[in-house]
């Protein structure tokens, strides 16, 4: 009996940890959605700037590093933080039984990003070790930041991080050989000695009813390799020309009455505009030298008033989603406006601006691709981010969308020239600028010839006008125009005349006509009329 007790208990142990392992595991993968759902290709890793190093006399006291949020962890992040929504879930873990929805969508429990930094010093080795990987650590490990949140979406998406304090390594081990004290200030010493630094990723949640799990990192490899020290280059130049920002992805923000809120567009900057920043503040010392200009206006296609806009952290040139502002009372935006939105960075220091850059990217290499009497056929370069495309006349009238990039004009006269524009559109009421102007012709109808004679050496071909800039004749000894006795190109007769070569042996001339338009940079020719006969 007591042997039947000690093997059902054994069953009933076995039974919990099986059933324990699978409940824990379940949950993770749960979890595992998340990652799924947002990195399905894993994380991308770091691709780093130009390190920001503070001289003074050749001599530095700290080293910086600007780090951007790649766009599969915005896009995280974004969600995470726009998810306002809250809902019913039961977890004793929790006070109130209300949580994020984003948290029991993905089966997670509070979400982070951060960003570790490794260091190698005169060609050693990197100082990696795996306690690092806990976010409880302290960021400094003497002198060195190796440790550091990345920021939200809204605020600090590109982050600037104090990854390397004199102060701070005159007191510890690691750094130490490195600095050198100058008129009482601690220094790290660029001319003796070589630094390497690289950096990653790191994504850290917990689980919901798993918290005993503790918290979850997911890293990304290990960034390229900056190096700076005896080689580093600091010798940034001001450009003569201010470089511009890019955005893109403008959207309408909707308020829970379903009206507009506010505008907001994605800001991207350059290395030209990083290195720009870096040039000002180690020739100027001033820290926020910019400021970005953010414009809009009511594009009604003949004047365009832009309204000011003001972007968040501009002069922190932040990368990501920013809030403009452009909807309020007596904003002249609606839902059948047509909004045109640009952005140019402003350095007041130096009195210079950049060049605009519009939300919505202008129209590229538009061209006829084919011509026919009474249609054309357009096509022209993708634009990231366009929903569709309108194609004007040259007078300013819509002639049709397109959800691709192509669009044939229907229904025009033959032989005439016409003049088109295209431009992209997104969420609905964006617009970038018009392409340039294309002129183009529709090709001449097929003339008709009413006679063709010969007299001495020459042959007249009689044929009705059609439209057009003028008429070719082409005269040959053989049906297939192989082999021409004459050619002749006029823009207005009423007959066509061709002096013909001495001829011996032909008996017999093939004649025909066919007229051509110039429009723009366009020559256009109809069809061949019908071969006249010669004898």
């Amino acid at each position: 009996m007591g042997k039947r007790i000690v093997k059902l208990f054994c069953g009933m142990l076995v039974i919990a940890f099986v059933f324990a392992f699978f409940t824990d595991t379940g949950k993770a993968q749960a979890a595992d959605k998340l990652m799924e759902k947002y990195f399905p290709k894993g994380i991308e890793k770091i691709k780093p700037n130009k390190l920001l190093i503070d001289i003074d006399e050749n001599d530095t006291c700290w080293i910086g590093a600007i780090v951007k949020q790649n766009d599969d962890i915005l896009a995280m992040v974004r969600d995470f933080e726009a998810c306002e929504e809250y809902v019913d879930y039961t977890d004793d873990f929790y006070w109130d039984s209300s949580i994020p929805k984003f948290y029991v969508d993905n089966g997670i429990d509070d979400l982070e990003t951060t960003v570790q930094f490794d260091i190698s010093i005169d060609g050693g080795d990197w100082q990696y070790e795996k306690s690092w990987d806990k976010k409880e650590q302290d960021m400094y490990k003497d002198g060195f930041t190796f440790y550091d949140a990345m920021g939200t979406a809204y605020d600090d998406n590109s982050v600037y991080f104090s990854i390397m304090d004199a102060g701070v390594a005159a007191e510890g081990k690691l750094l130490k050989k490195t600095v050198i004290t100058k008129d009482d200030y601690f220094r790290f010493d660029l001319k003796k000695h070589t630094f390497k630094v690289r950096y990653r990723y790191c994504v850290q949640y917990g689980l919901l009813n798993n918290h005993e799990a503790g918290l979850q990192y997911h890293f990304t490899d290990w960034s390229d390799t900056t190096t700076f020290g005896k080689t580093t280059d600091q010798n940034l130049e001001i450009p003569d020309e201010m470089p511009a920002p890019d955005i893109s992805n403008p959207k309408r923000e909707m308020d829970e009455e379903g009206k507009w809120d506010y505008i907001s567009v994605m800001t991207h900057f350059s290395q030209d505009v990083t290195d720009t920043l870096n040039a000002i503040y180690l020739k100027t010392g001033e820290r926020e030298p910019f400021v970005i200009i953010t414009e809009a206006a009511v594009d009604d296609l003949t004047e365009k008033k832009f309204y000011d806009g003001y972007m968040a952290n501009a002069t922190w040139l932040s990368d990501g989603q920013r809030g403009v502002s452009f909807y309020y009372d007596g904003s002249p935006f609606n839902e059948k406006s047509r909004i045109l939105i640009r952005a140019k960075v402003q350095c007041e220091s130096l009195g210079k601006d950049s060049k605009y850059d519009y939300a919505v990217d202008k129209v590229k290499g538009l061209k006829a691709k084919k011509t026919k009497t009474t249609s054309i056929a357009l096509s022209w370069s993708k634009v990231d981010g366009a929903e569709f495309y309108e194609i004007y006349s040259g007078d300013n009238k819509l002639l049709g969308t397109s959800k691709t990039n192509s669009f044939t004009v229907k229904k025009l006269k033959a032989g005439t020239g016409y003049d088109f524009k295209v431009r992209a559109v997104a969420d609905k009421v964006f617009v970038g600028l018009f392409s340039d102007t294309l002129q183009t012709p529709t090709k001449p109808a097929k003339v008709k010839v009413s006679s063709a004679k010969l007299a001495a050496d020459t042959v007249t071909v009689s044929y009705k006008k059609t439209a057009g800039s003028g008429y070719q004749i082409q005269i040959a000894s053989d049906k297939k125009f192989k082999n021409d006795l004459a050619k002749l190109t006029v823009k207005s007769a009423d007959e066509l005349k061709a002096v013909l070569d001495a001829q011996d042996g032909v008996e017999t001339y093939y004649a025909r006509v066919r007229a051509y338009i110039t429009y723009g940079d366009a020559t256009v020719y109809g069809a061949w009329s019908k071969t006249a006969t010669v004898k």
